[in-house]
């Protein structure tokens, strides 16, 4: 553990002020030093009848085919943006069940919820959307990105393991 003896002559020359700096400029001096990357969320949308919910995007070359999802805008939290980004894509709305999973390489970071959706007909965003299905998500008889193929897998197990139902996102301590 560095003491303050120990720190360089330029942190014992700042300290001071930065204690003194209101939060704001604190803050907005860290994320000027800091490293930037994308933060993007997806969610394995659950029906009432087990199926999982698709979408064809126009955008996407190698996987046309995948889960709704998209990038946190500035301010808006992963959670807001992935119910946001269901509700885009597919009118439906979602909700939160659990975090399946979270990865990135250092210029991006992912994550991944499992949602339940209604059973009910989407309405897809046509400026980003081509067409959606309800698979089966032991065989979704579609190519998904190998993540998000992981993430189905994923949710599936959850949802078997889970005897007395999913708990929320917003329940846990």
């Amino acid at each position: 553990m560095k003491r303050w003896f120990d720190a360089s002559p330029w942190t014992r020359l700042l300290l001071p002020f930065w204690r003194r700096a209101p939060l704001g400029v604190r803050r907005r001096l860290i994320w000027l030093g800091s490293s930037k990357f994308l933060v993007g969320v997806a969610a394995v949308c659950v029906n009432p009848k087990g199926r999982i919910l698709v979408l064809e995007h126009r955008f996407h070359n190698e996987y046309p085919w995948g889960l709704p999802g998209g990038w946190l805008e500035r301010g808006e939290t992963p959670l807001a943006c992935v119910v946001r980004e269901v509700v885009e894509e597919t009118g439906l709305q979602p909700e939160v069940l659990d975090v399946l999973w979270v990865e990135g390489d250092g210029e991006w970071v992912e994550i991944c919820y499992l949602c339940r959706v209604p059973d009910a007909m989407p309405v897809i965003q046509l400026s980003e959307i081509k067409d959606y299905r309800w698979v089966d998500p032991i065989r979704p008889d579609v190519a998904l990105k190998p993540s998000q193929a992981w993430a189905v897998r994923l949710a599936t197990s959850r949802l078997h393991e889970a005897v007395s139902g999913v708990p929320h996102v917003a329940d846990r301590p």
